[in-house]
């Protein structure tokens, strides 16, 4: 009986939480895809040229971001992504810009420099890791859960570091998350 008990509370609490993780979804401006896809993995080098790859993090929520040094938009959302790895790297939440300049990398290390961005910078200057996440415009970023998957999308600038922000982020570290998500195309991440 109180195994019972214990499941029906649990089933009424399930809604609640899926609710609250799209109304944050809703409040960020972040498209949620129609099934959580595995993210595709890659592998670029950082400013130090060591090799890092996408299933180095994972068990971590991981904001994959696109960005140019050119791109004014990518520059407002900065301060704001470094404010959200400050506050939540502890709580297992990674940010990872990937870098689409082609030949700036001494302007990309100035810029982190003087930025004092402190989470990991990736150079992408073949457009490779851009290709396979068909990004078509700056900035772009991704919401990737602790298993891997893509959980939103979001093209132009953000507040990363707001509360909203912030809830969205702790919501996708639980793995009940996976709750059913509004029609919405993958690839195009359009809604039905």
């Amino acid at each position: 009986m109180k195994s019972i008990l214990v499941l029906i509370m649990m089933l009424a609490w399930l809604p609640v939480t899926v609710y609250a993780e799209h109304s944050s979804f809703d409040k960020m401006g972040v498209v949620p895809p129609k099934t959580s896809q595995p993210a595709p993995d890659f592998m670029a080098k950082n400013l130090k040229g060591q090799d890092v790859k996408l299933s180095d993090f994972n068990g971590k929520v991981v904001l994959l971001n696109f960005w140019a040094t050119w791109c004014g938009a990518c520059m407002e959302e900065m301060n704001s992504m470094q404010n959200l790895y400050s506050t939540l790297q502890a709580d297992g939440v990674e940010v990872l810009a990937v870098s689409i300049d082609r030949w700036n990398e001494d302007r990309i290390q100035e810029y982190v420099k003087n930025n004092k961005l402190t989470f990991p910078v990736l150079l992408d200057q073949n457009q490779n890791v851009r290709k396979k996440y068909h990004v078509m415009g700056l900035p772009t970023s991704y919401l990737i859960d602790g298993e891997g998957k893509i959980r939103g999308y979001a093209s132009g600038a953000r507040s990363w570091d707001s509360t909203d922000s912030q809830d969205l982020f702790l919501s996708l570290k639980s793995n009940d998350s996976n709750g059913d998500l509004p029609l919405v195309d993958r690839v195009s991440m359009r809604k039905d």
